[in-house]
């Protein structure tokens, strides 16, 4: 008896569970922004994959193909944000300082093509290519930076781009942000290092400052917060109960090609690969949405005052508490919070790791951003820490910057 064919197909039987574990892990960890540059990439090179048209959320943000997401949709009251700031206004106003009379009307179109994150999904029809390139450096001379990118990566790299060209980054960072997120995102340094010729202790650095100076979202005024990915949406039902709802591969605008392939069995052998590749990576978001649901919904239970009140109501909560309760190892409960963002019903963005362990001081966290970033000003303070979920005027930051420099003065 020939046993070759079971040798042979034994092999690739075990192996494909080892590949989609693999990819789960490496996707687990990944925010918004990582995530969203492997799936462009793999749209990019693999044919069995597209893009699914939609928008995004106007309450949330969540990307999605109806008017609002589920989760928003079924909320007992809609996401209690900053009042409206005609942002849009602003920009057309200050961009026409920049901008010959005949490009106006253009700039106003593009403008109102923007979508309420300051992305251009979109081109205006029918515009000749060399205005509408125009009008997008005027926009991104007086306007945020990251405005009128098509993506949240594209914003990553019109970012980087715009800090390199200003001498205030390397040009590694911009070479990073060009074509190299993929790699940043899976740490694979040496790598890099090889392809650009630059030493793994410089693309390291460069890593570094790329992940602290750049974002994958634009800071619209009274928008900030709006403009940023969020992983994890927590709502209150008609209940009062909070619920917590997580992307998926759906929030992240992307799905499988129906085989189109069904009759030339060379063309389907061509096919297959693609189509096994891309059921991998799907099947890898959905395992990674699901652990962050399970994650995400144990805290919306245990943190439900901390969500809903601020602060104040708080509680001490632990990675191994969560891991015992869902039966799994801490590793993976702080695999699935790293780089995570949660918007709270009340328009909060906070990072996932702050649900955990004991409620820190303002004075504690004014200390760390100072100590992280010893050059940075009051105002860039304020940025920093506004970007992880921490709001904080400017002389709020200088009163504990103060404070921090003087621990024996008055607390008060």
């Amino acid at each position: 008896m020939d046993l070759r064919p079971g040798l042979e197909i034994t092999p690739r039987l075990a192996a494909e569970p080892g590949l989609r574990f693999l990819s789960y892990l490496a996707l687990l960890p990944a925010g918004s922004v990582d995530l969203e540059a492997a799936i462009e990439r793999a749209v990019a090179t693999n044919p069995a994959l597209e893009r699914v048209p939609g928008r995004h959320c106007p309450g949330c943000g969540m990307y999605g193909v109806g008017e609002r997401c589920a989760a928003c949709s079924a909320t007992a009251r809609p996401p209690d944000l900053a009042a409206p700031v005609d942002w849009r206004g602003d920009l057309i106003h200050e961009a026409r300082l920049e901008l010959p009379r005949r490009l106006h009307e253009l700039l106003s179109t593009t403008v109102e093509a923007l979508d309420d994150h300051g992305f251009l999904h979109r081109t205006p029809p029918g515009v000749d290519d060399g205005d509408l390139q125009a009008v997008i450096t005027g926009l991104r001379i007086v306007g945020p930076p990251g405005i009128a990118a098509s993506s949240p990566v594209d914003c990553v790299r019109v970012q980087a781009d715009r800090l390199a060209a200003l001498g205030e980054v390397p040009v590694l960072v911009a070479v990073l942000a060009a074509g190299f997120l993929d790699a940043v995102a899976e740490g694979r340094h040496a790598e890099i290092s090889a392809a650009t010729g630059a030493s793994v202790a410089a693309v390291e650095q460069a890593v570094s400052v790329l992940r602290e100076r750049v974002r994958p979202f634009v800071l619209l005024d009274g928008g900030s917060d709006r403009a940023r990915p969020t992983d994890v949406v927590f709502v209150v039902d008609a209940s009062g109960t909070v619920r917590a709802h997580v992307a998926d591969a759906g929030a992240f605008g992307v799905r499988q090609v129906l085989d189109p392939l069904t009759g030339d069995p060379e063309a389907r052998r061509w096919w297959t690969p693609y189509r096994d590749e891309a059921g991998r990576l799907l099947a890898a978001i959905e395992a990674r949405a699901t652990m962050l649901g399970r994650v995400a919904g144990l805290l919306a239970e245990e943190q439900a005052g901390f969500i809903l009140q601020g602060r104040a109501a708080h509680q001490p909560l632990r990675r191994h508490d969560v891991a015992r309760m869902l039966s799994v190892h801490p590793s993976t409960v702080g695999r699935a919070v790293q780089d995570k963002v949660a918007r709270c019903p009340d328009g909060r963005l906070l990072p996932l790791s702050l649900f955990f362990g004991r409620t820190t001081s303002l004075l504690e966290q004014v200390s760390a951003a100072v100590a992280d970033h010893p050059g940075a000003t009051d105002a860039e303070i304020a940025e920093r820490l506004a970007a992880s979920g921490v709001p904080l005027a400017r002389r709020t930051v200088a009163k504990y910057r103060l404070l921090a420099a003087n621990p024996a003065s008055p607390k008060h």
